[in-house]
């Protein structure tokens, strides 16, 4: 298995895996706009600085997938890095080597383009207990919740 920041031959890949998150998630009763998804992939690809993505990959197909993002506090110059999504393809999840992996590279990314914290969030509700167990186990504080109305 290899993990390895992104590239934009990845992203096909990607996007039929994030479907799968789509599909298994809160989000199902929306659309899923591949078109739209691929542009915004082809945005974040070329700022490096503030915006990366990062894959597992295991005999040339992408099974796990974490994009991150910069951005400064509304009342800060400070920075804070927060992910876009983290998936693993449910046939991959008997292990959490995965996600600690892909998290691990994404906090140090955020670390060296100068985030004072990594701050990833659940809100597509897939194994939510199994996420916060993921996160504490990887001493993350927990500071809030997300909530939905339709």
């Amino acid at each position: 298995m290899e993990f390895r920041k992104w590239k934009r031959e990845d992203f096909s890949q990607m996007i039929d895996l994030g479907e799968k998150m789509y599909k298994e998630g809160a989000y199902k009763n929306l659309s899923y706009n591949k078109n739209k998804l691929k542009m915004m992939a082809d945005k974040l690809i070329d700022k490096p600085k503030t915006s990366m993505g990062f894959v597992a990959e295991e005999n040339n197909e992408i099974i796990g997938m974490m994009i991150v993002i910069l951005r400064n506090y509304f009342f800060s110059d400070d920075i804070f890095c927060h992910d876009l999504l983290l998936f693993v393809d449910p046939y991959k999840r008997k292990s959490i080597r995965i996600p600690v992996r892909l998290i691990n590279m994404a906090s140090e990314w955020a670390k060296e383009n100068g985030a004072k914290e990594f701050r990833p969030a659940s809100s597509v509700g897939i194994e939510k207990e199994k996420v916060a167990k993921l996160y504490n186990f990887m001493k993350f504080d927990n500071v809030g919740y997300v909530f939905r109305k339709e």
